[in-house]
């Protein structure tokens, strides 16, 4: 599915028709063999939205992310930031691109170099990306960590002397350095605790009302994304099976699966939480190598119909906003 919003301006990111495929490992002289992992995705992002990207572990979330940055090879479709098409451009053109997309990695322990001090962590952008001396970078570290919540003087230190939600501040200080248009969270908040966790979204919402950073935000977790997201699309098995503002889709989800998804999140009314019914997926997602004729969510969907293992579902327009590719909406 793409997913076109009807807008008169210009989005900052638009992705089309994007496919990441990765070889199958099999005997030496089989036929060579590919695993889609990223199957047709689009969507446009806008200056200043958070535009959340959902599903299960293996749906093709994370894969998206590093097909739009480049760091896995895109087998087609096109990713244009700003007017540029990030896809067709080479490894030095590239490297300037990256300046107005950074990234915010799940791990806070690992993302960060222990054995560099955090000054040294955060400015190592300002040395790629600009051409300030080592006395601007250091005055621009001190201020990039006030920014986040930290003080000038953690810049001495080493990740491990912080807290992990300390140490997601500092990759965070680290992705703004070089004023990204873009950045990509991919599970940035999932290695925390709920309080810390709470701490860092209303930072990254500060930052986006401040300095206009649109993020594409990668979680499981849905009570996190309908707090943080503008825009939310549901990912199954490489694919979008659904996208719309999020206050339709928490509330009015059309495909099975999102529904599926929503019923898991738990709601404080516990009179209410009694009442709701707990849709239960059974079984895995199918294999990416193999994928089920029709439907991909046929093998799963509680309310398939013949039709859904002949067919692949037209993408149709949602009332509320947005679309879906089902053939019971």
């Amino acid at each position: 599915m793409t997913v076109v919003e009807k807008d008169t301006n210009a989005p900052l990111l638009s992705v089309r028709g994007l496919r990441v495929e990765f070889p199958v490992r099999g005997r030496a002289f089989a036929k060579k063999r590919t695993i889609r992992a990223v199957d047709e995705v689009g969507f446009d992002i806008r200056a200043g939205e958070t535009f959340a990207l959902v599903g299960e572990s293996g749906s093709g979330k994370s894969t998206t992310a590093r097909g739009i940055l480049r760091l896995v090879d895109v087998a087609a479709g096109s990713v244009v930031l700003d007017g540029v098409d990030v896809t067709a451009l080479g490894k030095s053109e590239l490297r300037t691109a990256r300046r107005d997309m950074q990234m915010v990695f799940q791990d806070p322990y690992s993302s960060l170099d222990p054995s560099r001090t955090v000054g040294d962590a955060v400015a190592e952008p300002l040395e790629v990306h600009t051409g300030l001396d080592a006395a601007a970078r250091r005055r621009k570290v001190g201020q990039l960590l006030e920014q986040v919540g930290l003080r000038p003087e953690h810049a001495e230190r080493y990740p491990y002397e912080f807290s992990g939600g300390q140490r997601q501040r500092i990759a965070i200080a680290r992705a703004i350095a070089v004023e990204p248009k873009l950045v990509v969270a991919d599970e940035a908040v999932s290695a925390l605790d709920v309080s810390t966790q709470n701490q860092v979204i209303a930072l990254l919402e500060e930052l986006s009302a401040e300095l206009g950073i649109a993020y594409l935000f990668i979680a499981h977790d849905l009570a996190v994304v309908r707090h943080i997201a503008h825009t939310t699309a549901v990912m199954y098995l490489g694919r979008i099976v659904e996208w719309g503002p999020s206050e339709r889709l928490f509330t009015e989800p059309a495909h099975p699966y999102t529904q599926a998804l929503l019923s898991a999140v738990p709601v404080p009314d516990p009179a209410r939480q009694r009442r709701r019914e707990r849709i239960r997926l059974t079984g895995e997602l199918p294999d990416p190598a193999n994928p089920p004729a029709g439907c991909a969510f046929s093998s799963r969907c509680p309310k398939v119909l013949p039709v859904c293992r002949e067919r692949r579902p037209e993408i149709t327009e949602v009332p509320g906003g947005g679309q879906v590719a089902c053939h019971l909406a």
